[in-house]
């Protein structure tokens, strides 16, 4: 995330989320801006970031048929707890991957590094 047109946008973001975290913030009210600069900057170079921009399609994708299936099976409209999945982004070296949480049908967010 640190090489292409979106380097000064992701360490602008990674800022927020650490000091979210040391400050013990809430990291989707505090970075919500940022997050969504850095979202319309990966999808403005979406020839550079498409490997990231398709695991977040699927991760979406799934999490929209489960909350599907689990409100299919509640057999009500009642209030379904967001689930968090997580993905490593970089497989080949699992100490640098990446944690992305899904939060809901808006947004990812990525955590720290492993």
């Amino acid at each position: 995330m640190k090489g292409g047109g979106c380097r000064d946008v992701f360490i602008d973001w990674e800022n927020c989320i650490k000091e979210a975290d040391t400050n013990k913030e809430n990291v989707v009210d505090k970075c919500f801006d940022a997050t969504a600069a850095l979202r319309k900057c990966m999808q403005a170079h979406a020839d550079y970031y498409e490997p990231i921009l398709r695991v977040e399609k699927d991760a979406e994708e799934k999490f929209m048929k489960e909350l599907e299936n689990e409100k299919a099976s509640e057999g009500s409209e009642s209030n379904v707890a967001e689930e968090e999945t997580e993905i490593v982004v970089d497989s080949k070296d699992s100490t640098n991957g990446i944690k992305i949480y899904f939060l809901n049908r808006y947004g990812y967010w990525v955590n720290k590094r492993r």
